[in-house]
């Protein structure tokens, strides 16, 4: 898995459809109520390394979308996997904290 949350937040953005870089860019912003704004050298960084890792790939626009000089990206079965594991972690991540806030264990032992 990629350490960076960047990546996270691009998978996720991916997980729904074909997107451009300022689609990507927008939908992380608005499902992060604004808290999260990938800058052009992090967001293009990020579709990069995942494209070369087999992550993500590029794609033809989504019908009714203008393409104009636009790349659009799409998620890969092993980017789709990936980003199931990444959710996997951020939950387990979670439940520990849960504990942890109530004064327990985190590991539940």
């Amino acid at each position: 898995m990629h350490a960076s949350p960047a990546y996270v937040y691009v998978l996720t953005a991916l997980g729904s459809g074909p997107r451009h870089g300022l689609g990507i860019a927008e939908i992380v912003s608005a499902f992060t109520d604004g808290r999260v704004l990938l800058g052009p050298g992090t967001l293009y960084r990020c579709l990069s390394d995942l494209s070369r890792d087999g992550l993500i790939r590029r794609c033809d626009a989504p019908a009714g979308e203008a393409a104009a000089r636009r790349k659009f990206y799409e998620l890969t079965e092993a980017g789709r996997e990936e980003l199931g594991n990444a959710v996997a972690e951020l939950q387990s991540l979670l439940r520990a904290a849960d504990r942890g806030i109530a004064g327990l264990d985190p590991v539940g032992a």
